[in-house]
């Protein structure tokens, strides 16, 4: 009350002028008010949108979609070769004389052709496959562990990976990185609690295999299915790019369901992560042949023998023609330089994945994890190669491909139409030399046996020479 009669003597008080002119200063800061009102929410539109193009800044630097074709192309030459290459090499590698070498190559196209349809088969199936191969290769490591007396939790290190694929397609960050600490708090807490009749007291070794396994054959790998869910494409904008009447073939029949069901059958980050793994399988082949070649300078005998410092440069050199081919063809900033480079990281890692693998099984005293692969041993020994190499692609798209677009870089570039038809031309040489490879190589390898067969002295014994030899 004393408030009110205060503010009425106040208003007693003031002058008439005063008093008259106050609903016009209140109309007059009206439109002020408005203004800073809308000022401010468009400052915040502003800093939503910087946000928002900072988060995708790495996202846009992936293959646009003029870019797509030439990108894409070679994965379907790809696949018409090794659809080529199955028939000689499954009929002289099974049905004919047992040459180890035609059965990995009959395996290899096998696998080029599984793995090319997987990837882009959406992010879903992409996941499913990616947790069937995870549950074989690691129940792998973990048999080879309790051959050797060790007892790790594979039930709870098999399930903490594959919640690891299934979050990193989610787009919450937190999921993705909360992950991994969940898994390492509920197996280590199971391992304290453990009492099991079959089993003995847990020990330190129980412990840091389980680890290894969720860190290895989950965290590492997991990062494929991240490098998958970058940058979304339509797949109908993709699917004109290759059927004959574009628009038409897509507005109706089961083409147009299939389409509209699989919303994420087409990403940028798929086009990245086929690159990636055609550039690992070139480490691995340059490797191969030339150390079986050229090698002769042991690169760390303890561990796997049969690896030169011969073959890490040779498996270097196809790695990073592949990754600079794949990179003008997506259109990277500084495609020869940031190829490279990728190229380089990619076989680094592929090998370090290897020699690990390699280190394991000669730990555990066995030369294959497992017989699943005719010709190729168990899971594990194919996808050793790959599961070290994902965070370091993912960080390198994410991180360094940013800093490489804000360098200047050349403007003008061949149509994508044109670096297709050269990358096929490549690709289509490249079969050719390693055909003309795997028969020269396989000519020796029946010299040796004919030889063998033939018992003649050794004054009179042809030149052949041996083609197996330990990883």
């Amino acid at each position: 009350m004393s408030l009110l009669l205060a503010a009425s003597s106040l208003a007693a008080l003031a002058p008439a002028p005063l008093l008259r002119a106050a609903p016009r200063l209140v109309a007059h800061r009206a439109p002020l008010l408005a203004s800073a009102a809308a000022a401010h929410r468009a400052s915040v539109a502003a800093a939503a949108a910087a946000k928002t193009a900072k988060l995708s800044a790495a996202t846009s630097l992936l293959p646009r979609s003029s870019a797509l074709f030439g990108a894409l192309l070679p994965a379907l030459t790809v696949v018409a070769l090794c659809l080529v290459g199955l028939v000689p090499t499954g009929l002289r590698g099974f049905w004919g004389p047992r040459l180890k070498l035609q059965r990995r190559i009959f395996t290899g196209c096998m696998m080029g052709i599984l793995v090319t349809l997987w990837i882009f088969s959406g992010t879903w199936a992409f996941i499913g496959v990616f947790a069937a191969m995870a549950v074989v290769a690691e129940n792998e490591y973990y048999a080879m562990a309790r051959a050797n007396g060790v007892f790790p939790t594979w039930k709870l290190g098999t399930l903490g990976s594959v919640a690891m694929y299934v979050a990193a397609c989610s787009n919450n960050a937190l999921i993705r990185d909360a992950m991994f600490p969940l898994t390492g708090v509920v197996t280590i807490v199971y391992l304290l609690l453990r009492q099991e009749r079959s089993t003995p007291p847990t020990t330190m070794n129980d412990v840091s295999t389980t680890f290894m396994g969720i860190y290895y054959f989950g965290y590492m790998p997991s990062f494929w299915v991240r490098l998958r869910c970058l940058g979304p494409l339509p797949p109908a904008r993709v699917l004109r790019l290759f059927t004959p009447a574009g628009a038409a073939a897509l507005t109706g029949g089961p083409l147009a369901a299939a389409v509209a069901a699989r919303a994420d059958f087409f990403t940028k980050g798929a086009v990245i992560a086929w690159w990636t793994m055609l550039s690992i399988v070139a480490a691995d082949v340059g490797a191969y042949f030339v150390g079986k070649q050229y090698g002769r300078t042991p690169l760390i005998s303890r561990i796997s023998p049969g690896k030169t410092w011969e073959g890490l440069l040779g498996g270097c050199v196809a790695a990073t023609f592949v990754s600079v081919s794949g990179a003008v063809l997506m259109r990277w900033p500084w495609a020869a330089v940031s190829g490279a480079l990728y190229g380089l990281t990619c076989a680094v890692m592929a090998l370090i994945g290897d020699l690990t693998v390699s280190l394991l099984k000669r730990s555990a005293g066995v030369k294959d994890t497992g017989r699943l692969l005719p010709g190729h041993g168990g899971l594990l020994d194919r996808l050793d190669s790959y599961l070290l190499v994902a965070a370091p692609a993912y960080f390198f798209v994410k991180v360094l491909l940013p800093a490489f677009a804000r360098l200047p870089h050349p403007a003008s570039w061949p149509s994508p139409r044109e670096l297709g038809a050269v990358a096929v031309l490549a690709i289509a040489a490249a079969a050719t030399a390693l055909a003309t490879v795997v028969q020269a190589l396989s000519a020796q390898t029946e010299c040796l046996s004919e030889a063998a067969s033939a018992e003649l002295p050794a004054d009179e014994q042809p030149d052949c020479v041996l083609l197996d030899a330990e990883d």
